[in-house]
């Protein structure tokens, strides 16, 4: 076994523990402190999420539409505050009753309301040129390895070439996505504040990407010790 082969097979076995172990166990650390004004209720919308439109009758009808004016929207992981005589979310119909327990929510601000209006843009630009060029270069990668299978040429270097190539940049996309979301989380919890409720960080990468990544680059190895063993039995006949 050459040494890639041991590191990216040490790398595979590693990660599947890491996501097993991540799938079951979640830690957050977060310090917070309440303020006074921290209340969560159920209002009315507000003028920057409704609009008004005048019918011929000359009465005035509010219609919730959002859309008509410049917004952010974000979608965060939260979790609970747990606070003594904190009221929980709870419905209750049929008969059944249940706890409400919020993981996920998307925050919608009115685009006057934030001072730091180019972030999110540059942000999510960035993300989508790099994700882009990474996909593309992935497709043209996969293109030229069919392209040689379909000429019979398997147990060659070029092939490993391209299979190692693929993993490590699919490896490598998993591991941008990454540090993306934890940019973003640490973005979010530093600017946006929500009343009993805390901003949390969960990796919402797709794992396949290292996963198969990792894969690719053992069978990269695979196929040089294939094309190896070839040439000694050339050689031998």
């Amino acid at each position: 076994m050459n040494k890639k082969l041991k590191i990216y097979s040490t790398l595979f076995v590693v990660v599947l523990i890491v996501f097993g172990v991540a799938s079951i166990f979640h830690y957050d650390s977060y310090t917070w402190t309440e303020r006074d004004d921290d209340k969560l209720e159920l209002v009315e919308n507000s003028e920057g999420f409704v609009t008004c439109d005048t019918l011929e009758n000359g009465v005035v009808k509010r219609t919730t539409h959002s859309t008509n004016y410049r917004t952010f929207s974000y979608d965060v992981f939260v979790q609970p505050k747990l606070t003594p005589g904190r009221k929980e979310l709870i419905s209750t119909s049929l008969g059944q009753t249940y706890k409400i327990d919020m993981q996920k929510v998307r925050l919608t601000v009115p685009a006057s309301q934030t001072s730091w209006k180019l972030f999110p843009i540059i942000f999510v630009v960035t993300s989508i040129i790099v994700i882009t060029i990474v996909l593309i270069w992935i497709l043209y990668m996969v293109y030229r390895l069919i392209r040689s299978i379909r000429k019979g040429n398997i147990f060659v270097a070029q092939v490993a070439k391209y299979l190692e190539t693929t993993g490590i940049l699919l490896s490598a996309l998993y591991l941008y996505d990454l540090a993306i979301s934890y940019i973003f989380y640490w973005f979010c919890a530093k600017n946006i504040y929500l009343a009993d409720y805390f901003i949390v960080f969960r990796n919402e990468s797709n794992n396949m990407y290292i996963i198969t990544g990792l894969a690719l680059m053992i069978i990269s190895q695979i196929i040089l010790m294939g094309k190896e063993l070839k040439e000694e039995q050339e050689l031998t006949v």
